[in-house]
């Protein structure tokens, strides 16, 4: 009998220091979420400073934006059965609701002296300007102290050529660069 209290003092001992250890990991998990969430959108801001620079630059003016958004999702119709049990335990008046979904990001462009509004109605070159413009906004909110660009100028035609020039000039201020080009 002896033994076998001394054991269950143990488990009992045990159980409450896993239970301490799981509060402990949600409130750390939580706190880290929170902070996670808080930088990103800081980063997002930087980001986006840059972004309307390096645009500007590329397009001679427009408005370019990195926006976050949050996907909302519906969830599925319950089965009947299953879906009268849960309604009487959760008081909700219908089985479809919406719930969040995955964060994301959404890149917003306006070019100078056109009324193109949205990124897939860009041509070709104006895509890749764009993205080669996010790709140095992204790379100068931390600059790092190298930078290797290999072909990034292979779509661009001369006068973008020309355009993709005057970014890495402003590019080289911060960061030294290995440029591979055929241009």
């Amino acid at each position: 009998h002896k033994e076998v209290e001394d054991r269950d003092a143990f488990l009992v001992k045990e159980l409450a220091d896993l239970e301490t250890s799981k509060k402990s990991l949600h409130d750390l998990i939580a706190e880290l979420d929170a902070r996670i969430d808080v930088e990103f959108k800081e980063g997002i801001l930087k980001i986006n400073l840059q972004f309307q620079n390096y645009f500007s630059l590329m397009f001679g003016g427009g408005t370019a934006n990195l926006a976050v958004i949050r996907e909302k999702r519906r969830k599925k119709k319950l089965d009947t059965d299953l879906s009268s049990v849960l309604l009487e335990n959760s008081d909700r008046s219908d089985s479809e609701d919406e719930e969040d979904g995955d964060e994301g990001i959404e890149i917003n462009v306006n070019l100078p002296k056109k009324k193109i509004k949205g990124l897939m109605m860009l041509s070709g070159g104006e895509r890749a300007l764009t993205s080669i413009a996010l790709l140095f906004a992204v790379s100068q909110v931390n600059p790092p102290p190298f930078i290797i660009l290999d072909e990034t100028d292979a779509a661009l035609d001369e006068a973008n050529s020309r355009k993709y020039g005057d970014m890495i000039a402003n590019l080289s201020q911060y960061s030294q660069l290995i440029l591979i080009t055929h241009n």
